[in-house]
């Protein structure tokens, strides 16, 4: 058996090759993140042995840099792991007491967890599109959502110093409000405005007129003291706000499309379209996942239990060595089904309230203890795919 290990990064990767006794039988080298590098690779190997079941390949799985020289060995045939960054570091450094790290000892490092743990780890393979596709329309939805959340805040401060009197009367999120405000984000705006043309601008309301006269009474007697570099500062607060929107609402029809194709995940109470697409996409290829134990330890939110002797550590927290994405929507799901009203009645809610009912948790420890639970019947789900109802 011939082992390969690559410590991957942006430009470049350097591989190390070894055999089944730990003698390197192929020195360090470097190639270039590029066609010719991988073929540099695919040569060398073949010079190694020229049976493709004999080789091993390990790699950090590190953001989107590996994505492209995984898919090019599994094409020619290879078996490719994508090792946890965290363990190989982990690896390495119980290797020795040196605190030395370069790219070549890194790549021996893969090698060496890739061989002393093969029995251990799942060989990597390529999801349905499907699944790719949520995941990237789940990420991209999420990173919208974060600059809305951002922008929404951003406007409100700069209302709260030069319109105040906007924040007191009406919503600012709304679409008329975000329409008036780009058009006119100032209180002097106002000062030549007709009251019925303001009054048509904002039809969709069912007392227009009396709504466009409080306008024109509250920015007459406004206390904020705004310039021209404020207006262009709450316009562009509120074209993010519109454009990332409108994004959204795209990205939500995509995503509700594809989910059809996935029903049975919908059934688990708290799960709509956009937490089960960012759960499916995460999470891949499930079989790579042996117990519920395990799977769970992908969200990070099992908690930590620190032991020493006669010491316990009374507090206990959650790991968050998972995905932060998975972490998010798995404890939003949580929320929504043991707090949302519009919710029915289901075995998460009920132990909320319970655990709730006894005082001694803290709420958001309970909606995680109940996130794990849900976490263990979406495993159930995905193994054996069943509807939530049937687990019941």
């Amino acid at each position: 058996m011939i082992f390969i290990g690559i410590d991957i990064a942006m430009d470049k990767h350097d591989i190390i090759i070894i055999n089944d006794l730990g003698e390197i039988i192929y020195d360090h080298f470097i190639i270039q993140n590029n066609h010719f590098g991988f073929k540099k690779l695919h040569t060398v190997i073949q010079s190694c042995t020229k049976s493709v079941n004999d080789i091993r390949i390990g790699m950090e799985a590190t953001g989107i840099y590996h994505n492209n020289l995984r898919d090019y060995l599994i094409s020619k045939g290879y078996t490719v792991y994508c090792t946890n960054p965290m363990l190989v570091s982990l690896s390495r450094k119980s290797a020795s007491p040196r605190m030395t790290k370069t790219d070549k000892i890194d790549a021996i490092a893969v090698c060496r967890h890739l061989m002393y743990n093969l029995n251990r780890l799942h060989p990597y393979t390529p999801p349905l599109y499907h699944l790719v596709e949520l995941k990237q329309l789940s990420r991209d939805y999420n990173s919208n959502n974060q600059i809305i959340t951002k922008a929404k805040g951003e406007l409100k401060r700069l209302l709260q110093m030069f319109f105040p009197e906007f924040l007191k009367h009406f919503k600012p999120f709304s679409k008329w409000t975000l329409d008036l405000l780009y058009d006119f984000p100032l209180p002097s705006d106002y000062k030549g405005l007709h009251i019925e043309s303001l009054a048509q601008r904002i039809r969709s309301r069912s007392n227009h007129v009396e709504q466009a006269k409080l306008i024109k009474y509250i920015a007459k007697n406004s206390i904020g003291n705004p310039n021209n570099l404020n207006a262009y500062l709450i316009k562009f607060c509120v074209s993010n706000i519109i454009h990332f929107n409108s994004q959204n609402e795209i990205l939500k029809k995509l995503i509700s499309q594809h989910m059809t194709l996935y029903p049975k995940i919908l059934s688990v109470p708290g799960i709509g379209p956009i937490n089960g697409a960012t759960i499916l996409g995460e999470t891949g290829d499930i079989s790579r996942f042996t117990d519920k134990h395990k799977y769970t330890s992908l969200f990070g939110i099992e908690p930590i239990v620190h032991e020493s002797g006669k010491y316990k550590r009374k507090r206990t927290r959650i790991s968050k060595r998972g995905s932060k994405y998975l972490r998010t929507a798995i404890y939003s799901a949580a929320r929504i089904a043991c707090v949302s009203p519009k919710t029915r009645d289901n075995k998460f809610k009920r132990k909320y309230i319970h655990m709730m009912t006894k005082g001694n948790k803290h709420h958001s420890t309970i909606i995680f203890a109940i996130a794990k639970n849900m976490v263990h019947s979406i495993y159930k789900i995905l193994k054996t795919d069943t509807f939530y109802n049937d687990l019941l």
